[in-house]
């Protein structure tokens, strides 16, 4: 087995992709919530919102793709894994829980909490641990689980070629059977902050980072690949039409559908476009495009710090929102995604660049403006 692959510019391409969607869904909101159900302007807003609820699961899937990618053609060491949980664990767990104080205090001076010091520990200590201490932060948690699993995983993908053949229809089965034990038994509220909500899009990542290769193979030879991906296409664009549907209808109180409804045509739509995600990334390695393909590198490279920082942007051009016509209004909400999008950019950038043991904030980076060295381009 060899034990290095190739750096993947694609991976770094399919973040960048997948924090769009990202930002869509948070920019977008205030926008829906202010239009009249079915206008043109809260249709818009919906659709951009909607569609867009695939960057995080996507994200997931990216995780899982490079963690077996990287690791899976290696030696199962101890030491390999002290190296893991240095490099990985490490540079998310901190960052988790930096911003995790760091959004808590904003709530705390926002909502104006009246609480004692032992409250406020064991307020902020309950929503550490269940990955809620800002809207977005579950992500994270739930990466955080995966990264303690990860080593489980790699060894019985290892030991049993069953597993790595078959792990997404597994990886489907153990997810739905969560779903639907969750809802007639466990009954968690907070289902999107346990791990096991997102084991399709994590075996999906598994299966495709061990057998990688051959997943290339495949993709270039159109003759086999051609009537799988227009399938993948069609139920993509079948079930992101559906998911739309029953979420305007929820969301207008009109029709109300049962959840494993929501989960299936929310689940297939994620799936099918985080792989699809993946497809486009590998298209665009044909494309002589330097300077785009370096520019996705660089987004893609600094996508988890624009995660952590962007809703505290995103909070105070809520707060500045000016009053007046419509058109203000919406152009208002055009003008919050790119003074998000790039003043996250900017900030995680010059941290990366300029403060000394910038990990600690926004995880392991690289430095292009600074003296040691240069993101990778494609």
């Amino acid at each position: 087995m060899q034990l290095k692959r190739p750096f993947l510019s694609e991976v770094q391409w399919a973040r960048a992709l997948a924090l769009f969607a990202v930002l869509f869904v948070h920019s977008t909101s205030t926008g829906m919530g202010a239009s009249a159900p079915f206008s043109l302007p809260y249709t818009g807003y919906s659709i951009l919102n909607i569609a867009g609820k695939i960057g995080t699961s996507t994200f997931i899937f990216l995780s899982s793709f490079i963690l077996f990618y990287t690791y899976y053609p290696r030696e199962f060491t101890t030491k390999l894994f002290t190296s893991f949980y240095k490099n990985r664990l490490l540079y998310i767990l901190v960052p988790y829980i930096v911003f995790s104080i760091f959004y808590f205090a904003l709530r705390y001076d926002i909502n104006g909490f009246q609480l004692t010091w032992p409250e406020i520990i064991a307020k902020f200590t309950d929503e550490l641990l269940s990955g809620n201490a800002y809207t977005h932060l579950y992500f994270v948690y739930v990466s955080v689980q995966f990264y303690l699993m990860f080593p489980i995983f790699l060894y019985l993908f290892k030991r049993f070629e069953w597993l790595r053949k078959w792990a997404l229809p597994l990886g489907i089965v153990i997810q739905w059977v969560w779903v639907l034990a969750n809802t007639h038994y466990f009954q968690v509220d907070e289902k999107g902050s346990v791990s096991l909500s997102y084991f399709m899009f994590y075996f999906m990542g598994a299966f495709l980072g061990v057998y990688y290769e051959s997943f290339v193979a495949w993709l270039k030879d159109a003759r086999r690949s051609r009537g799988v991906l227009i399938s993948v296409v069609a139920l993509y664009l079948v079930m992101t039409v559906s998911y739309y549907y029953v979420t305007v209808m929820a969301r207008t109180g009109m029709k109300f559908y049962p959840s494993w409804v929501h989960e299936l045509t929310w689940s297939t739509m994620a799936l099918t476009a985080g792989f699809l995600i993946f497809i486009v990334a590998h298209a665009i390695k044909r494309f002589n495009v330097p300077r785009f393909k370096a520019t996705l590198v660089e987004i893609g490279a600094v996508s988890f710090g624009i995660y952590l920082i962007h809703p505290y942007l995103l909070y105070w051009m809520r707060e500045w929102l000016p009053g007046g016509a419509p058109l203000v209004f919406h152009g208002w909400q055009v003008l919050t995604f790119f003074v998000v999008f790039f003043g996250s950019w900017l900030i995680v950038r010059l941290v990366y660049d300029f403060v000394p043991a910038s990990w600690i904030i926004f995880g392991k980076g690289n430095k292009v403006w600074g003296w040691k060295g240069r993101v990778k381009k494609a």
